[in-house]
């Protein structure tokens, strides 16, 4: 890892792939939301790595606000689909 956007990302993917791999256990919970996460830790990379830094913060904030929306929300019950 050569930037701190490389650190960010990294970070927040492990975060993602943790959150994801918790609520595996315990239900079957939509991939979409997290592959959005792990694109936006992609590109905010990216960007980050080539003179947008601004963007690339407010891109890696959003994410990180969306994963803890994502880590709130409550378990499927065992009769329930998860959503």
């Amino acid at each position: 890892m050569e930037t701190l956007y490389d650190l960010m990302s990294v970070t927040l993917f492990v975060a993602t792939a943790g959150i994801f791999f918790y609520r595996f256990k315990s239900e079957n919970p939509p991939l979409a939301p997290y592959m959005l996460i792990s694109l936006v830790c992609a590109v905010s990379n990216w960007l980050g790595n080539n003179g947008g830094g601004v963007g690339a913060v407010l891109l890696m904030v959003a994410g990180s606000f969306y994963l803890l929306h994502i880590a709130s929300a409550p378990f499927a019950d065992e009769g329930e689909e998860a959503r």
